[in-house]
């Protein structure tokens, strides 16, 4: 992912990045991982779609686990490349060197929440736990309002097509 900004202007306020806009850059950047020659080799209709879709999704998580890991819980991450296989352990290296500004731009949305929390006179502990609780919770609204979106989208243009056709 491109950005106009760096990690230290968003931890420092300076630029209005929240979880949500990197979510939805990230959704986008995955959206655009899925090659054309992989697509091609979906079914047709309905079924394609929603292979498509759920190929986004599978490749958003992953994307979006493995920048979590690397930027709040790295011994985690390290017990996880030690327990994969060799395949899988090139995968994760690579999805984290694909991904090294998606890491820190989710590392200072996250310390900025914390810091958030320390000013408010939480503990190191507790606001630690503020910005993990808030990024779990962010994570699966959005998921679900994303997927809503989708679905809405998907009506609205099923519904001009009729209307188009009833028109004519």
């Amino acid at each position: 992912m491109k950005l106009d900004f760096t990690r230290t202007q968003v931890m420092m306020g300076a630029v209005d990045n929240r979880l949500e806009d990197f979510l939805r850059n990230l959704w986008e950047e995955a959206k655009s991982n899925i090659s054309k020659e992989e697509l091609n080799n979906l079914p047709e209709g309905k079924e394609r779609d929603n292979k498509y879709n759920e190929a986004i999704r599978e490749v958003f998580h992953f994307i979006y686990e493995v920048c979590y890991l690397a930027a709040v819980k790295k011994p985690y991450l390290k017990m996880a490349l030690e327990r994969s296989s060799e395949e899988e352990r090139k995968i994760i290296k690579k999805t984290i060197k694909e991904n090294k500004a998606n890491i820190d731009i989710l590392h200072a949305i996250l310390m900025k929440h914390m810091k958030r929390g320390l000013n408010k006179g939480f503990t190191r502990k507790q606001a630690a736990k503020s910005a993990i609780e808030y990024s779990n919770e962010v994570i699966s609204k959005w998921s679900k309002e994303e997927h809503v979106y989708r679905s809405q989208k998907k009506k609205l243009k099923r519904r001009k097509k009729i209307k188009n056709k009833n028109v004519s």
